[in-house]
């Protein structure tokens, strides 16, 4: 039996050199991938294939024609030994054709039982080769799950900030946005750190916040400021204190003007405010007359509208309020209770949009437990806020929206301070 060893780049090339060389019937006996020596050091490694070939003669047959070469007749796509060739030239029979008395002295059985073990794993690489190749698939595309999926013990630790926000009475989109923003700024430590949250509270709050500063009058400009809303949140309390403050401020040209004829207990409460601040009130029930008013004092830096309140499902009564002051050229505040609840302060602003709306003013603060629908509601209706109210003295409890008081009045200290 001969036996000898071929090389190749891929055992696909290595089992064509066998075929050429020994032949079609030649017995694989063992393949390995090897490195070659020398300065390759990043040489490829190589396949190597042993094999053998039986070498004794069969007897001469003189009928016999003379047998045409190993590959004669052979196609070219015969030329090439094949996965399924390496398995017949594998199979149980075919290792009866090794003898191992060519080696000269009779092999052990565990060397033998080695060259069946690399027998049995030839056969199942070819199986594996032989199967018909599938066309390659992308890996699926899968989502990555959200961060807070992904870091068990980091959403533990949001347990704390969750708390904080429902105990400031901050939701919905408010909230999400403040979670997701410590979640990309805090450690698994500070998210554990109670105070580090109250801290870290303050200063995310206020980058959400959005103000508007309604009385800051411009030269040879008048500005016109009219306040709406529902009944009964304060709206002519909340006009007498702002006139009072423009006064504080020193600007003394100012005129008060209402068209809150519904009531006639809120143009006796404005004209009393009216005669105590010294300034001038005007009553108008049409929109011609509003016009007149405002033509009577051209003099004036800001004139100050009182609306009658409105229920915001009246959308005819809205829409009557949005034709009165359509002309007017009217900076338009809505305002609030501080003390609704979120899903009828947003049914409002949605309702109250009919008329062009400039910014919110909540009144009430000092009834509430928590404020963090100042934030909710500014937030998710895209208006910002121009004034807050905490009680009913005048002007001492209007406060001028500023991002430093209104986050103090949504996590409680602005309170504590002016306790």
């Amino acid at each position: 039996m001969l036996v000898r060893v071929f090389e190749a780049e891929t055992m696909p090339l290595a089992l064509k050199k066998v075929k050429e060389a020994l032949g079609p019937d030649a017995l694989i006996l063992s393949t390995r991938t090897v490195r070659k020596s020398g300065l390759g050091v990043f040489r490829k490694p190589i396949c190597e294939v042993t094999a053998a070939i039986d070498t004794v003669e069969p007897e001469a047959d003189t009928a016999a024609p003379q047998t045409p070469p190993p590959n004669a007749g052979k196609t070219e796509e015969q030329d090439e030994l094949t996965y399924q060739d390496l398995w017949q030239k594998t199979r149980p029979g075919a290792e009866a054709a090794y003898q191992p008395h060519i080696y000269g002295t009779e092999r052990p059985k565990d060397d033998l039982k080695d060259v069946r073990n690399e027998i049995d794993e030839l056969k199942a690489l070819v199986k594996q080769l032989a199967k018909p190749a599938e066309p390659a698939s992308p890996p699926p595309i899968v989502a990555a799950p959200p961060r807070k999926v992904q870091q068990g013990a980091e959403v533990q630790e949001m347990a704390l900030l969750h708390n904080e926000l429902d105990r400031l009475g901050i939701c919905g989109e408010a909230a999400a946005s403040l979670e997701q923003y410590a979640w990309d700024k805090l450690s698994p430590r500070q998210l554990g750190d109670p105070q580090g949250i109250r801290e870290f509270l303050v200063d995310a709050i206020a980058r959400l916040i959005t103000v508007y500063g309604p009385l800051q009058t411009e030269p040879r400009r008048q500005k016109r400021i009219a306040l709406v809303g529902p009944t009964g949140v304060g709206k002519t309390t909340t006009i007498a204190k702002m006139a009072a403050k423009q006064l504080l401020n020193g600007t003394g040209r100012v005129a008060l003007v209402t068209i809150d004829t519904y009531r006639i207990a809120a143009v006796e409460q404005l004209k009393v405010y009216g005669e105590i601040m010294n300034l001038p009130v005007e009553v108008v029930t049409t929109p011609e007359q509003l016009h007149q008013a405002l033509a009577r004092h051209q003099d004036k830096e800001l004139i100050l509208i009182d609306t009658a309140g409105r229920s915001p499902r009246d959308d005819m009564s809205i829409a009557e309020l949005a034709a009165f002051l359509g002309k007017a050229e009217t900076e338009n505040l809505l305002v609030l209770s501080a003390t609704t609840r979120d899903r009828e302060l947003t049914e409002a602003v949605q309702r109250f949009s009919r008329i062009p709306l400039h910014s919110l003013v909540f009144t009430k603060l000092d009834e509430c437990e928590q404020c963090g629908t100042l934030l909710n509601i500014s937030l998710t209706q895209q208006l910002p806020l121009s004034f807050l109210t905490n009680g009913q003295r005048v002007p001492e409890d209007l406060v001028e929206a500023d991002t430093e008081a209104i986050t103090g009045f949504i996590t409680g200290s602005y309170r504590e301070k002016a306790v």
